[in-house]
This record gives C-alpha cells, structure tokens and sequence, in this order.
C-alpha cells in the first residue's frame, strides 16, 4: 500500500480530513454571531441626568455586571451587548425613599400571617407597586421585625426581586408611646415586634445590643408626645425622656448605629439637634420657620440630616401641619441643610405613586425639579451612607437606573413617563404597552335628555344631561351635596365615551381642571384644592373613560368580557390629579328593581388594577336603554347599594 510520510495512504486521507472538520468547527464557533447577554446593555444617545444637578447630552452608556462600566459621546461597540436606543429618552439614578414603611401589621396579627405576607404578597407589590415607579433602593422605619429580617434576607439572596432595603428593626419609644399603642392597638404580637417601649437605661442599652445583633443599618426612636391622629381615633401617646433620648444617641454611635427621629414639633426638633441626632423624619409641623430663626443655625452646624414626608401629611387631621411641612422644607433646603426624600409610604397600601407625588410637593415648595430629583438620588445615597455605590450616573456606580420617556428636569410629572428600571444591571421593569379596545360607536336611547342617581342615604346626587350629544359629543354632569350644587364638568367624547377635552368645576375649594388629549398624551392644567396643576400623563391608544361608570354603556354594548380603562382622580385620597387603571368585567345578567320598577340589567364589576384586592365596585345597566340603574360595592360576600337612579328624562 502506499505511503505518505511513513504512514499508510487511507490513514493520512483520515488524518487530512478530521483536521478539516476540527479547524471548520473552530472556525464556524470564533465566527458565530454573539448572542447578546442579559445584564449587558448599551443605552445609546441617551440625555443622562447624573444625580448631583448636572447633564449630559447625547450620552452612549455601558452597563456590565451590575455596574455603568462607561459614559462616552462617542460609539460604544461591544458584540454582546444589547443596545437599547436612548434617543429622545432620559436617563437617571434609580429614587431612593429613605422613609418607607413595608408592613405595618394592619392585616397580620401573627407571624404565621405575616410570614403568608412575606411569601404571597411581597414579589407582586414590588413587581408591581414598586419597580414600575423606579424606586430602587428604600430604608424601611418600622416594620414587624421577623417579617424586616426575612424580607431583607431575601432581597439578599434573590430569592425575591426587589429595591435595596436598609432597616431599622423595631423603635424605641416610651411606654405606651408611638408606635406601641398606634400600630399595636389591635395587635400584641405587632406591639412587640415593632415597638421596644424603654423607660429605663438599661433597657435602651439592651435595646440597642439586640438590634446591633440582628444586623440594622440605623435607630430609630419616636419624640412625640401628647394627642396622636390614629387614623380617625384620637390617642394620647407618651414620649420618651429626654435622657433616655440622649442614651440612645451617644450608645447608638458607640455601636456604629446612627439614630433617627420621629419628631412633629419645634421645641423637641431643638433638643434633638442639641443631642447630636443623625436624623429628623417628619420635621417641624406646628409652626413656620424663617430663614433667621435660630434654630436653623442650630441646625445647620448640628450636621443633622433632614427626611421631610410631606405627601404623608394629607393625612393629617390639621392642615396647617402640611402648610408648615412645605414652607419648612423650603426655609431648611435654602439654608444648605442636607435633605434626602422620604414620603412614610405604605407599600401594604399603597404604590409608587406616592414617591411621584413626594417630588411634586417639593417643587411646589419652590425646589426646582431638577434639584427635587437631587433629594432623592444623590442626597438619598448620602444620607444612607452608600453614595460610594449609589445615587449617581457614574463610571463604577451600581446600575440602578431609570429611562424615562420624558424629561422630569423640565416638568416634574415626566417621572411617570418610564419606559425601564434598571436593577443592578438587570431590566427589572420595562413598560407594556397601554391597552387598547375596539368599543363600537355609541348611540344613547332616542330622545333622552338627562338621567339623575341619587345615593341610598338621600345626601348625594348627581344629574347628567345628554341632549348636546348627538350633535356636539358633549356630556355634562352635575353633582350635588346635601342638596347643593358640589361640581360641575363637562365631557366631550370619542363615539366610544373615550374623553377628548374635559373640563372640571368645584368651586368650593377653588378647583377648576381642563385636560385634553392629543396623539395619545393627555395634557391637564388648573388648580385642585388652590394648588396649581400642570401634568401629562401617556395613555397611548388607551380609553380616557373620565366619565367613569357612566362611559361603561358603551362596553356593555360592545359585547366584549373585559376592559382596561383610565380616568384621573378627583377625589380626596392619594389618586387625586392622578390616572387611575380601572378594570371593567361583565359578569352576567341580573334584574334590578328601583323605585318599583324592575330592570333587566348586565351587572359588572369594576376594580382598580393597582389595589384590585381591596375594593370592587359593582354596577347594573339596563339591557332595554344601557343606562345605569344602580351601584354598590362588594366586600367579601356581602354587596351594598350606595346608588340609585331617580328617573330618566326625556323629549
């Protein structure tokens, strides 16, 4: 047989040809597109707000491992490396909320309960109550301390995805002080997990050994005494003294423990500052202050930090405490004290939202947005002490991290407009699109002219006026109070009930709205309760069904079995001047009898997506006409009526 270097012709062809094959998978592998990575992203040509007052335009930024790895105006080219295009878009540092509170033991009485809260609930609020706001990183004040410990365990390891969270286990407070017999009126197992209630020195010193063991970032105590709004029971709380006060101050920093303080008032703000506080949340609230009271100064040189919660004080039974809280803020933030935002959000409760309100308040203190968005990014990492990592858009910072459609240093409501949260690197929200639903044209019952409701209890009444529709598409409504005339609006619609212009009178409390939509934004200007209003908000292809249950005629007609729709607030809670997502649902046939007259109607419920767990609403419109006859409420089996119709006029 024939050879080639020594070696048998079949064996060197089968030597020739396995390196053929080898070399053309080695090649076919080093050429192989590559697949872009998870937690690798370019944002190109992106407005970069850095966090510390500054800009930068037309930015390309690399973010890698959980870090921003690169900040150029010039290309940035890397093959794994998802692009995103940041053109027309803003980036900026995730918010930080340094005064939040997670749980308040309002629904769990127990641990078993709470530890249910733990594992059932908590994913779904911060994937949806918290991520989508852009809040990446929170400092919980109170929360039950079992249930503080796991969660933040739990963020650790990732087993649950969700902002950074600091904490300062249970407060110390006097016996039968704040939070004590507040959180835990109704709950000795929340009493005891939330409140450490000393009157004795060595019972701070023990205090502060177990919370140094169960590994908290800060102390936390409460310097309030007297009357205490509890909801809508008055309480009398006591506070603490003023030595034990003094105690947890100096033995906190002789174990690496700042302290903070829960403080309303002006002369117990003195003590505290003269005592060395690291922190004030809340503030001064019985009075205004000036720039030349000398507690400024006081302030000033004590170095305390300052965490105002103003949107919290619409809660307040007094008024004048939010009036001080913003004008405070004002005096104390021109003074160069530093101030980082907190808003005593409830995430139990609430959403997001209530951090987007915070920075709206800011600015209405005279703050401009741009130094609002300070307060919560730069200021926020500074008072946590992790502005080494946080609160910037940097070269080596954590890329925690928002993209927002707008920009919030124009007008402060842009901060709603966001199109992704970065968490450590990871997209950990980005924005679906609104919804939208084909609803038919709608035609009211030939010859109506006005439809008048009246609530059960005979104190409400509402009248709308139908007879300018066909020609003009404009509904109006009258509400009334008592027998008086409370508001007036005036709807013109979409074939479809969707709004296109909106204007709302309530001259009362000097409220007056006009909002209008325009290529799938709505703009709304005016005043709401005597503050000046100025937002956007983005509905896409989206229904604006302002009118609310009285646009749902045309989604009973339409045959469909469910929608997604949006107003915007009116009312006296935290959705006020906000858009609200509401869910419609069909839920079968029912008939009705009101005022002796029986009605065929289709019954649909009615849920706000946020908080659809907490209340349904629930309608009944008349097959005949499509009208409204009655409305209620549901809570857990049990239906009410608290609306009926009183007649329907017509030609």
């Amino acid at each position: 047989m024939p050879t080639v270097f020594g070696l048998p012709l079949i064996a060197f062809i089968q030597i020739v040809l396995g390196s053929a094959v080898v070399l053309f998978v080695l090649i076919k592998y080093l050429t192989r597109p590559k697949k872009p990575r998870d937690g690798e992203y370019i944002i190109s040509g992106v407005h970069v707000i850095v966090g510390d007052g500054t800009e930068m335009q037309h930015r390309n930024v690399y973010i890698k491992g959980g870090l921003i790895k690169e900040i150029s105006d010039a290309p940035i080219k890397k093959k794994t490396a998802q692009v995103i295009d940041g053109a027309g878009k803003t980036l900026m540092p995730g918010l930080i909320d340094s005064h939040i509170h997670i749980q308040g033991g309002f629904g769990c009485k127990s641990e078993e309960e709470s530890d249910a809260f733990l594992n059932e609930r908590m994913p779904q609020i911060f994937k949806e109550s918290v991520l989508p706001y852009g809040i990446t990183t929170i400092k919980d004040l109170d929360a039950p301390k079992h249930f503080i410990y796991k969660l933040r365990d739990k963020l650790k390891s990732g087993e649950i995805m969700g902002p950074e969270l600091l904490i300062v286990g249970p407060n110390f407070t006097a016996p039968d002080g704040h939070p004590a017999n507040t959180l835990g009126s109704n709950s000795p197992w929340a009493r005891s997990e939330m409140a450490i209630e000393v009157n004795k020195p060595e019972e701070v010193s023990a205090g502060i050994k177990e919370l140094k063991a169960a590994g908290v970032d800060f102390l936390k105590f409460t310097y309030q005494g007297g009357d205490y709004w509890y909801f809508d029971n008055k309480l009398t709380i006591n506070k603490i003294d003023k030595e034990l006060m003094r105690q947890i101050i100096r033995e906190g920093k002789e174990n690496g423990l700042n302290s903070t303080a829960h403080v309303f008032y002006y002369d117990d703000v003195k003590e505290l500052l003269e005592a060395g506080i690291y922190g004030i949340e809340h503030g001064i609230l019985d009075r205004d202050i000036e720039p030349d009271d000398p507690i400024v100064a006081l302030w000033k040189k004590s170095g305390a930090r300052f965490v105002p919660t103003v949107n919290a004080m619409t809660y307040e039974k007094d008024p004048s405490r939010m009036a001080h809280s913003i004008h405070n803020l004002k005096v104390i933030y021109d003074a160069g004290i530093p101030i980082a935002m907190g808003t005593d959000n409830m995430f139990e409760q609430m959403t997001g939202e209530v951090e987007h309100k915070e920075l709206a308040y800011y600015v209405e203190a005279g703050l401009t947005p741009m130094q609002a968005i300070v307060l919560a990014t730069k200021n926020g990492a500074e008072h946590l002490g992790i502005a080494d990592r946080k609160g910037l858009v940097k070269i080596g910072m954590e890329a925690d991290l928002i993209l927002l459609e707008k920009d919030p240093a124009e007008n402060i409501s842009n901060i709603q407009f966001i199109d992704r949260v970065f968490l450590k690197g990871k997209v950990a929200y980005s924005q679906s699109p609104i919804q939208s639903f084909d609803i038919p044209d709608y035609a009211y019952p030939e010859g109506l002219v006005s439809a008048e409701y009246e609530s059960v209890d005979g104190a409400q009444g509402r009248k709308l006026f139908f007879d300018r529709y066909a020609e003009e598409k404009l509904i109006t409504q009258i509400t009334y109070k008592d027998g008086k005339k409370l508001s007036e609006e005036e709807f013109y619609l979409e074939p479809n009930l969707s709004a296109v212009k909106w204007h709302y009178l309530r001259p009362s409390d000097n409220t007056e709205i006009n909002a209008g939509r325009d290529s799938g934004t709505i703009s709304m200007k005016g005043s709401f309760k005597g503050k000046p209003q100025d937002k956007s908000f983005n509905i896409g292809e989206g229904l604006w069904y302002q009118m609310m249950d009285m646009s749902l005629p045309a989604f009973v007609a339409s045959g469909l079995d469910e929608i997604v729709y949006y107003p915007i607030g009116t009312g006296d809670n935290r959705g006020a001047m906000s858009l609200g997502e509401f869910a419609a649902k069909r839920l079968g046939s029912e008939d009705v009898t009101v005022n002796g007259e029986t009605y065929s109607c289709v019954k649909v419920s009615l849920v706000l997506t946020m908080f659809s767990w907490a209340w349904t609403g629930l309608y009944w419109y008349d097959v005949k006409t499509g009208q409204l006859v009655q409305s209620g409420i549901k809570k857990g089996g049990k239906e009410t009526v608290l609306l009926k119709l009183k007649k329907f006029e017509y030609k």
